[in-house]
């Protein structure tokens, strides 16, 4: 599964999509079908304007995962009421939290307070732990909060339809947080 960022004005004219299956008889020129058709017209081209080369093709992420992490697929989404993962301890470089490379979907609970996707709470420093290239999708209050720690990696992920803030910071207080490279629609 994959998803496609809008090029146009339109916000809501991202799309995911369920690839079934891809000819590579031209190399260059690879053939993606999808379950079904997109909705969009997606812009992709790379553009010269003088001496400026400017890559204005549709970002597109991988969110399928060998591990998936979710809510029940029967009601999450019409009670808006998904999976969490709460890391929480007594202090500094007490607990490690290492995600990575996996499916979270039907993930958080809408106006619940501290339930979101994933969120680490007062922990303080914590310097072995890290959330990298996970694919996030379908989420329903936040994808990755910080609240009251420091030096946590968020790395490479990709997270697409989430209610709220995507990467939220708690207090403005959390310090010397590496957040890169993530995709986020």
């Amino acid at each position: 599964m994959i998803a496609i960022a809008t090029t146009s004005f339109d916000p809501r004219g991202s799309e995911k999509r369920t690839i079934t299956s891809v000819d590579k008889t031209d190399v260059n020129s690879p053939i993606i079908k999808f379950a079904e058709p997109l909705i969009n017209k997606h812009f992709a081209q790379i553009q010269t304007f003088g001496s400026d080369t400017i890559d204005t093709r549709a970002e597109v992420g991988l969110l399928t995962r060998n591990v998936v992490f979710r809510g029940d697929p029967e009601t999450s989404l019409k009670n808006t009421y998904g999976a969490t993962i709460f890391i929480h301890s007594a202090g500094d470089d007490s607990v490690v939290a290492r995600l990575s490379y996996i499916e979270l979907t039907d993930v958080g609970q809408k106006s619940q307070l501290g339930r979101y996707a994933v969120h680490f709470h007062m922990i303080g420093a914590i310097h072995k732990s890290y959330v990298k290239g996970l694919g996030l999708h379908q989420g329903f209050n936040r994808a990755f909060t910080i609240h009251g720690n420091s030096h946590l990696r968020i790395l490479n992920n990709f997270v697409y339809d989430v209610f709220g803030h995507t990467v939220f910071i708690e207090d403005a207080a959390e310090t010397k947080n590496y957040i890169e490279g993530n995709l986020i629609m």
